[in-house]
């Protein structure tokens, strides 16, 4: 690997962590200038770097603009989960159709991880994050259609840097616990059709938590704002 090449790889992951954590926030003009000063390199590992995390959905380029952080707005989310209820159904009817007894205990067993992390780390979205990936990277292995995954997963990483920053609602996170059980119940019964019916009232209901949960902070912050005592610069003159 070239010298520039990994000067790129370590400014993608950079920008790409201060995105996620909220430091260059969604909307965020990003020069070029600005962040190889920022990250100590040259322009043209930066601008590779953008290049990737546009590929990733993290920045949108906008011709003779510029490129900025991706606005995460009600709009962009419902059409997110509506793409992921059009394609992880599918990839739950294969899973239930080559299952291997062994697939299956270790459905059961990554199922039951995460009811345990819901019981024990109601609130830790890092905790409860991880174990459903590792309950749904299971029924992922062996799908043929690798396009699909990357396309359900572009946007994945950027969703749920948005999600974290979310309240956490204990009868969503007991719902997911639910849900995850009906899914395992229809998986081992072969019934691909219960189970792609569970699959999709899981991400609607993700998604309509999401949009909630959005909502709802938005409400907060704006009455925030109204009963704040007003600043002397924001006073009018005279």
């Amino acid at each position: 690997m070239s010298k520039n090449s990994s000067l790129s790889h370590r400014v993608t992951n950079d920008l790409r962590r201060d995105i996620v954590a909220g430091i260059l926030p969604p909307g965020a003009w990003l020069k070029t200038e600005e962040l190889a000063a920022r990250y100590a390199v040259s322009a043209n590992p930066v601008r590779e770097a953008l290049w990737r995390l546009q590929g990733e959905g993290f920045v949108v380029a906008n011709p003779n603009q510029g490129a900025r952080v991706r606005m995460v707005d009600d709009d962009f989310v419902r059409n997110i989960f509506e793409l992921r209820e059009a394609i992880e159904p599918i990839f739950v009817r294969r899973f239930c159709q080559r299952a291997t007894p062994e697939d299956l205990d270790r459905l059961r067993a990554a199922a039951a991880d995460f009811a345990t992390v819901a019981r024990e780390q109601p609130t830790d979205f890092d905790a409860l994050d991880a174990a459903n990936r590792d309950f749904h990277s299971i029924m992922l292995e062996g799908e043929i259609n690798v396009q699909a995954i990357e396309v359900m997963q572009r946007y994945a990483g950027l969703i749920n840097a948005t999600r974290a920053k979310l309240p956490i609602m204990p009868s969503r996170v007991r719902q997911r616990v639910a849900q995850h059980t009906e899914m395992v119940e229809a998986i081992v019964a072969a019934d691909a059709d219960a189970a792609a019916r569970v699959a999709v009232d899981h991400i609607r209901a993700a998604g309509e938590d999401m949009l909630s949960q959005m909502r709802q902070v938005r409400l907060t912050g704006s009455r925030v704002a109204r009963n704040q005592p007003a600043r002397k610069d924001d006073l009018p003159a005279g």
